[in-house]
């Protein structure tokens, strides 16, 4: 039997696009130094001593090519995924397994109606601009699987849909994501009113 489909998040790919040429551009001037530094041209005037300066240069070289990998293969590990019984959520080393009993509702909706671009402070507000219009699954849960606190230093702002407990799902299949999480908690509901039909221990004369 195929595996559920995995859902990748839009908002960790559109949060990351900035970074990678940045480090990447980083990562080369420190090479071009390194190269530089075993020619032995390199300027006397950073103050490090010449025997130290090509390990050094060519040590925060590595550290910034390995730091542009992950960047660039970052959002590959963002998504969502349907289980059996229990909604994944997958953010890098963070795995975050949501309980189908934990759901209350779930909605399509603009990434833009819950985060406006003209509510958000400076240093978000392009990022918000570009999820504006992408269309996102809502999924209100009754609380959280983790702390709060601990769940939003470890993520996005807008990731969530507010004050009350719940998630912010931009992702291109997003009709798909929506259909897989109402069967999913529909499943567990049908069940629920089975169990609550069956004849209790002891009931039966």
């Amino acid at each position: 039997m195929a595996a559920p489909k995995r859902h990748p998040l839009l908002l960790q790919r559109e949060w990351m696009r900035p970074i990678p040429p940045v480090i990447l551009s980083i990562a080369v001037v420190l090479i071009l130094f390194w190269i530089a530094g075993l020619a032995g041209v390199f300027p006397d005037t950073l103050g490090v001593s010449g025997p130290a300066r090509s390990p050094l240069i060519g040590l925060a070289a590595g550290i910034a090519f390995l730091a542009w990998v992950i960047a660039r293969n970052l959002p590959r590990l963002a998504y969502v995924q349907c289980l059996p019984d229990y909604l994944l959520l997958r953010l890098g080393l963070l795995k975050l397994i949501i309980s189908y009993s934990r759901l209350r509702t779930s909605r399509s909706v603009q990434h833009g109606q819950i985060h406006s671009p003209k509510s958000q402070p400076a240093s978000r507000r392009a990022l918000a601009v570009r999820m504006a219009l992408k269309q996102c699954v809502a999924v209100e849960l009754t609380s959280y699987p983790i702390a709060f606190f601990l769940l939003r230093a470890l993520t996005h702002p807008f990731l969530f849909l507010g004050e009350e407990p719940g998630f912010l799902f931009a992702v291109e299949d997003w009709m798909g994501l929506g259909r897989e999480v109402e069967g999913r908690h529909s499943e567990l509901l049908a069940r629920k009113r089975d169990a609550g039909k069956q004849p209790r221990l002891g009931a039966m004369s």
